[in-house]
């Protein structure tokens, strides 16, 4: 019999399980307030949690991520919540991935660690393997379209996630823990928790953990090492000292992406080529690498290019501490420091330099590259997109009780120093760099003048501020809870472009960003299980500052040096939405449910496109859009031991105006879609938990969505399904509750594609030419990983 799951049967049981709580609601309304625990009777799957605030807000706790596959990325954990629409690109998580929350990019949501800032503190990009391992997160939150009124964020127009480290045991314990599957996939796990220190006031934990897996297709694997660090210091009084750290360094090939022809003519396994660049041997005249025979098609965008010049070498590291003082019973302080690190490069590394050695060139051109005594020839190098960011800040909130209003008034503070540059490193014709990390000075290759050949040379110095107020106001003996807060947020930009093959000219510019944004939340208790909320914030994202990059033309090279020219002003400005929210939640012994209907009004959408003041494309504001929908979510405990999780989204988004792209010509895009925003999106999950066994099987329904800006190519929806099941056996007087879990990962080994796009300012704009000013522009995708497998063993000392 063939087993065949429909969007219609999926949506069907969305809705079922999301209307089933008011129909009980209505039956038991005279039950008290129950709080979830999640404990192992059933009653959660750790995927839904009783939310009190006045927005939409959906998590998932430890109940549900112990359950998970070691490896798994925070993109991963949230896939099934509402709103939210997520891939990796291979099933373990370590490759990385991609998420939209209601049509908003990661670039967009603002995502915290322990409440310090995540993104890329240039572009807003978000990397989620880089950050945790998941043995280490007790609780992951989305809230979908609002920020907090504290959050550290000036690049969330479209909410924001957050992470949580677990606290230490409060008992000694040493955990280990090995992770086999698919792919080679191998991951060793080891932690130790102090217990209670110093009359029991302190307690800390460490772990470590290195991962590897091979590609699904293609030559490569992902490497990666990680040590996390978390303590708890009890100050007496209702003080407390909170510290983490994070430390990670992976070194991982890339997947390549392929457009609809490619997967037609080779198959949804092409990948990169395993044939290494070499050099043609150097001697008179003017050799060219790229033209050798041997390298022919190398990088040439066909077939043949090289996996192991696709990679992306990373290194991290972000200390936090929440440290809050209790002053007295009704105020307190609270300061919260944090550091972040981040070094290493990436993109397509095989590259090719001219040498030369002429006044007309930058700094006299390229040096012999090849050794052969001459400067004529074209070299393949390694070259790579390198960055390294110090990134310190630090939020202080003060707290105090006045009656029915709860007051909290702060502050937000970072500076952060985003260093890009582009060097490049000679290569052997065994395909070895001379430098993978780009760190080696020495290694680099130099012009006439001494200075280093670079295809970019830029730092950016942003300031973020934020200064906020809330109150929180008690009402009708809590019965109605109003939450009035604002917050000026500004971000102050000073980037500088030192002379580079992309740029050759000097030149600094200072831009500032900055917005009033009013939030009001409304949250009335109906009864003691049903009670409705509203909420309307408003949120804004300053522009990434790629936009100040390249913008000297004209001029001219003279001895070396580049002289004249004319420095473009970007007129890209902030994109800012106002979200607002209306919903319903119930929660009892058995149900727990949450609903909302949404309105996003998006203003000063930030796109590339044809900006009129300037003649050529750039990153514009090309005008505004709405989205609208609902997100349905609810868990019920079916009995002890088995327990119901699903939810429902449903999306219609709209762009309100055609966007420039050429002179006198405009894209159509006015009443098109979002790209990769599907109207539909369902997540189900059913677990049965008995005694020392546990067994769940999930579902994704992702619905049809559009890839390009004009709507004129689509992608199919599709379902994944994944299961898992786990075993703890008896203690023993040495080994204590040792336990094995399996997951099994897209169990019918569906075939979809992912859209290979990052931001809104980086879709393809049509498939398909329109005349001849928008020619034909395929979208590229990522192919679904196959059905995998993990088994974990953990076991305690």
């Amino acid at each position: 019999m063939q087993f065949k799951v429909t969007r219609l049967s999926l949506l069907i049981s969305g809705l079922f399980i999301a209307a089933s709580p008011l129909a009980y609601a209505a039956e038991t309304s005279d039950v008290g307030k129950v709080t979830v625990q999640g404990d192992n009777g059933g009653q959660s799957t750790g995927l839904i949690q009783q939310e009190e605030s006045a927005k939409a807000r959906s998590s998932v706790n430890r109940d549900y991520m112990e359950k998970q596959s070691t490896t798994s990325n925070p993109y991963q954990m949230i896939n099934l919540l509402p709103g939210v629409n997520s891939y990796d690109q291979d099933g373990t998580g370590l490759f990385g991935g991609n998420v939209r929350v209601r049509g908003f990019n990661s670039d967009q949501l603002g995502f915290t660690i322990n409440g310090a800032p995540v993104n890329d503190s240039g572009s807003f990009a978000v990397y989620p393997q880089e950050y945790t391992d998941a043995e280490n997160l007790c609780d992951i939150f989305v809230t979908q379209g609002s920020t907090d009124t504290e959050a550290p964020h000036v690049g969330a127009s479209g909410g924001n996630i957050g992470m949580t480290m677990c606290t230490p045991e409060d008992q000694q314990r040493f955990r280990t823990e090995y992770t086999f599957g698919s792919n080679n996939l191998r991951k060793g796990y080891v932690r130790f928790d102090s217990g209670k220190l110093f009359n029991d006031r302190f307690k800390f934990f460490i772990s470590y953990s290195k991962a590897q897996a091979d590609k699904f297709k293609g030559t490569g694997r992902a490497d990666k090492e990680h040590v996390d660090f978390n303590s708890k210091l009890d100050l007496g009084g209702g003080s407390f000292v909170d510290t983490g750290f994070m430390y990670n360094s992976a070194l991982n090939n890339n997947y390549r992406s392929l457009t609809k022809a490619q997967i037609a003519q080779y198959g949804r396994n092409l990948d990169f080529g395993t044939v290494p660049p070499i050099h043609q041997p150097g001697g008179p005249g003017a050799q060219n690498d790229s033209t050798y025979g041997p390298n022919a098609g190398i990088n040439t965008g066909n077939k043949d290019l090289y996996y192991g010049y696709n990679l992306n070498p990373f290194k991290n590291w972000l200390g936090t501490m929440n440290a809050h003082f209790q002053l007295a019973p009704q105020s307190s302080i609270d300061v919260n420091p944090y550091m972040w690190y981040g070094f290493g490069t990436g993109a397509n590394q095989l590259q090719t330099v001219s040498e030369g050695n002429s006044g007309t060139l930058l700094g006299g051109g390229v040096r012999d590259a090849n050794g052969d005594g001459d400067t004529k020839d074209t070299v393949f190098v390694y070259e790579g997109s390198r960055t390294r960011t110090y990134r310190p800040g630090v939020t202080l909130k003060y707290n105090q009780q006045i009656d029915n209003h709860k007051l909290m008034v702060g502050y937000w503070y970072e500076r952060a120093r985003h260093q890009q540059t582009g060097p490049f490193a000679p290569i052997d014709n065994n395909g070895n760099s001379a430098d993978v990390w780009q760190n080696n000075s020495d290694a680099w290759l130099r012009n006439q003048d001494g200075s280093f050949v670079q295809y970019r040379d830029t730092l950016t110095v942003s300031t973020g501020k934020s200064a906020f107020l809330q109150d929180n106001i008690s009402l009708l003996q809590d019965k109605l809870n109003l939450q009035l807060g604002a917050r000026y947020s500004s971000i102050d930009r000073d980037f500088t472009n030192n002379p580079s093959q992309s740029a050759p000219g000097f030149y600094t510019l200072q831009k500032s960003y900055s917005d009033l944004l009013p939030s009001v939340g409304i949250r009335y208790q109906l009864d003691q299980v049903q009670s409705v909320f509203f909420n309307a914030a408003k949120n804004f994202k300053a522009p990434g500052n790629f936009s100040y990059f390249g913008l000297i033309s004209g001029g001219k090279i003279v001895n070396g040096v580049y002289t004249g020219g004319t420095v473009r002003n970007p007129l890209v400005d902030k994109e800012t939405s106002w979200n607002y929210d209306l919903g319903y939640r119930y929660a009892s012994d058995k149900w727990t449910f949450s609903s909302s209907v949404f309105y996003v009004d998006y203003k000063n959408r930030i796109a590339t496109s044809y900006n009129p003041d300037t003649g050529n494309r750039t990153d514009f504001n090309v005008g505004d859009s709405t989205s609208k929908g609902f997100e349905l979510e609810s868990g019920y405990s079916l009995s002890k031991n088995l327990s119901l999780y699903g939810s429902l989204s449903y999306i219609k988004s709209k762009m309100k105006s055609d966007m420039p792209f050429a002179a006198n010509f405009a894209l159509p895009t006015g009443g098109k879609e979002f790209p990769d925003t599907p109207n539909w999106l369902s997540g189900m999950s059913l677990q049965y938990a008995q005694d020392s066994w546990y067994l769940f099987g999930q579902a994704k329904y992702t619905g049809k969505r559009y890839t390009t800006l004009v709507n004129d190519d689509s992608l199919g929806g599709y379902t994944v399904f994944n299961a898992g099941a786990g075993y703890t056996f008896p203690s023993s007087t040495w080994l204590k509750k040792p336990t094995v879990r399996f997951n099994l990962n897209n169990i019918f080994d569906k075939q979809y594609l992912n859209l290979s796009s990052g931001s809104g300012s980086q879709f393809t704009t049509n498939a398909v030419a329109i005349g001849s000013n928008a020619p034909a522009s395929a979208p590229s995708f990522y192919v679904s990983a196959p059905r995998t497998f993990s088994v974990t063993l953990v076991a305690d000392f």
